[in-house]
């Protein structure tokens, strides 16, 4: 049987397709909906509205930044429970069986086949389109930049996260990132990660790998702290704080 039905909304959503400038946004974890084939994956409605089902405040701050850019949008259109869009295939939390000591009942004990379906179903069609937008930028701009928006939870294991921002990168996106870093800590008030509260080493995202590194693009994956964006009002500072550094940045490299 089909994971999705006809009626039930598409895999991922596409926003500004035609956008000019030489930014796409990508938003990997934007939803927390479930298929009504996986029942819920047997999680309450509250634990779906929790940050384990996808990245509070990103999908609010991805729009805004298309806005704010003109730039063409991804967005994944069901919970990263189903299936993580910023994994590799072989990544063990692909399809996690818990998450931040939340056992989810849907993906225990899973049969290859299973997860095969939901890889084809979700992970694949997405990442075809992604990479598609991708292609079409570099070939439309001769510098142009990913921004991927992700959003982390206040307290993870009882530890309060002191950060507002993060910065994730490795030794490919390393002019970018120190750009980044240096805008984010010259705005007033504003306690920027470099590489926390997650290493883009451990793991490498899929998006990282595949859409950027092989094409030589660079990349930005963005981390922001969920209590900041979510509400309107923080959604839109934060996206405007964002704005604002990556155009400088892109105005001082001839962009």
């Amino acid at each position: 049987m089909p994971i999705l039905s006809d009626d039930e909304p598409p895999v991922y959503e596409i926003v500004n397709p035609a956008g000019p400038a030489p930014v796409l946004i990508a938003c990997d974890h934007a939803q927390n909906r479930i298929p009504r084939a996986l029942a819920n994956l047997g999680l309450s409605a509250h634990q779906l509205d929790l940050h384990i089902a996808y990245d509070i405040g990103g999908k609010e701050v991805a729009l805004q930044l298309s806005e704010m850019f003109d730039a063409p949008l991804i967005m994944s259109g069901y919970s990263r429970l189903v299936v993580d869009m910023n994994r590799h295939l072989d990544d063990d939390s692909l399809i996690v069986q818990e998450s931040d000591n939340i056992v989810v009942p849907g993906n225990q004990r899973l049969v290859q086949a299973d997860r095969e379906q939901r890889i084809d179903t979700f992970f694949h069609p997405y990442h075809a389109a992604y990479g598609k937008m991708a292609e079409r930028l570099r070939t439309r701009h001769e510098s142009p930049i990913l921004i991927s928006v992700h959003s982390f939870t206040p307290v993870f294991n009882g530890f309060r996260r002191p950060w507002d921002y993060g910065v994730l990168w490795d030794d490919s996106h390393e002019r970018l990132a120190r750009a980044l870093l240096k805008g984010f800590a010259g705005m007033e008030g504003l306690v920027v990660g470099d590489n926390e509260p997650y290493s883009a080493n451990d793991p490498q995202g899929y998006a990282q790998m595949v859409h950027a590194e092989q094409r030589g693009l660079e990349m930005a994956m963005l981390e922001i702290r969920q209590d900041l964006i979510d509400t309107a009002d923080g959604q839109v500072r934060a996206a405007s704080n964002i704005y604002d550094v990556v155009s400088s940045i892109m105005a001082g490299q001839g962009r």
